[in-house]
């Protein structure tokens, strides 16, 4: 699928767009944003920077406090928190909607499309559900503090586990992938903290082992979740939030997989013994590896997933010829190693090269 950029390259060589109309037609075709599309990005990026800002000035302003407060205070100051951000949650949102609707009728009628508009304060439906995250961190703020008070003794897998739980009705309710990315990052906390503490509990019996399994499978069926439901809730359609999910789920296989080729005494077994435990990341990294090239090349075109997908290759596969070349043939095999490296680095930057020229034509 030919881009804007790409079609509007093609026209600015060809002379079919006058010079003095250039600049216009490049706003149009959205590869220059006009004073509208600078005006939502500011609006949005100060209304990210300002909850942020608000949600860090609560931990650092109790954390620097917590003598000088008394526990009344420190559960008021949250709760507090938590209420006037559901509360603005609910106006904004409400204010969202009927800029929305107020737009679609300005559009249908043209001739009071600037005043309906320009005459009234906008809030988009991204900046209206950011109270709601602010929210759910809050939440979490008052979990920490009512462990941190009253020395519940809990472990700490289950404050993240418990947050995770809690404000599932929030993260349904939000449709905001910010939001999803928060619980689903909570729950691979819980999921290491687990483990940390409870090292020989699940399928492996080493707790890295348990961990790193675990890693993967949540953010790779987060990932297929993801990919899915995109096709049918236009919010999911946004790319930071999978290619997050890739990146984890990649890295934890593509580890596992190195623990089998370079580092498998350090789960206890044999290098070269391709059994039990030591077999799993051995099925399971090829599959992985070719369901993200079927996915990605042919169903979605993402070239930062073929990317990844190409790094990890390139690393399992150097480092399968580096322990074998390097334990047999020592010094040359140091030279074999280089022409190797550069080559496949070289091979897959040409090959990711020839995909975008394919599907820009």
């Amino acid at each position: 699928m030919t881009s804007n950029r790409t079609q509007m390259i093609e026209l600015i060589e060809q002379d079919k767009i006058a010079e003095n109309h250039l600049n216009q037609a490049l706003q149009l075709s959205g590869v220059t944003p006009n004073t509208q599309r600078w005006f939502q990005f500011v609006n949005q990026l100060l209304a990210w920077f300002g909850g942020l800002a608000l949600m860090f000035s609560v931990l650092f302003f109790i954390a620097y406090n917590w003598h000088e407060m008394g526990r009344f205070a420190k559960f008021m100051l949250v709760e507090v928190l938590i209420v006037l951000s559901v509360i603005g949650y609910y106006f904004l949102d409400k204010k969202a909607r009927k800029t929305q609707q107020t737009e679609g009728s300005a559009f249908s009628e043209p001739s009071k499309a600037p005043f309906s508009i320009v005459s009234q304060f906008k809030v988009s439906d991204t900046v209206a559900k950011i109270p709601l995250l602010m929210a759910s961190i809050f939440f979490g703020v008052l979990l920490a503090l009512f462990g941190q008070t009253y020395q519940t003794g809990a472990d700490p897998w289950q404050l993240f586990f418990n947050w995770a739980l809690l404000i599932i009705p929030w993260v349904i309710i939000g449709r905001l992938s910010a939001l999803w990315m928060v619980w689903v990052g909570l729950l691979n906390l819980a999921v290491l903290l687990y483990f940390l503490e409870f090292g020989g509990v699940g399928l492996f019996g080493h707790q890295d082992l348990n961990a790193l399994w675990s890693v993967f499978s949540i953010n790779a069926i987060a990932l297929l979740c993801w990919e899915l439901m995109s096709r049918r809730y236009t919010w999911l359609t946004v790319r930071w939030a999978p290619r997050v999910l890739a990146s984890v789920s990649g890295y934890s296989i593509t580890w596992l997989t190195l623990l089998v080729i370079v580092d498998a005494n350090y789960i206890g077994v044999s290098r070269y013994d391709l059994s039990g435990e030591n077999l799993v990341p051995v099925i399971v990294w090829p599959i992985w590896v070719g369901l993200m090239y079927i996915a990605y090349r042919r169903f979605r075109q993402d070239l930062f997933m073929l990317a990844g997908t190409l790094l990890s290759a390139n690393i399992i596969i150097i480092s399968f010829l580096t322990t074998h070349l390097l334990n047999d043939i020592h010094e040359l095999g140091f030279l074999l190693m280089s022409f190797t490296t550069i080559g496949m680095a070289a091979g897959s930057a040409m090959w990711l090269r020839n995909i975008n020229k394919e599907w820009q034509s």
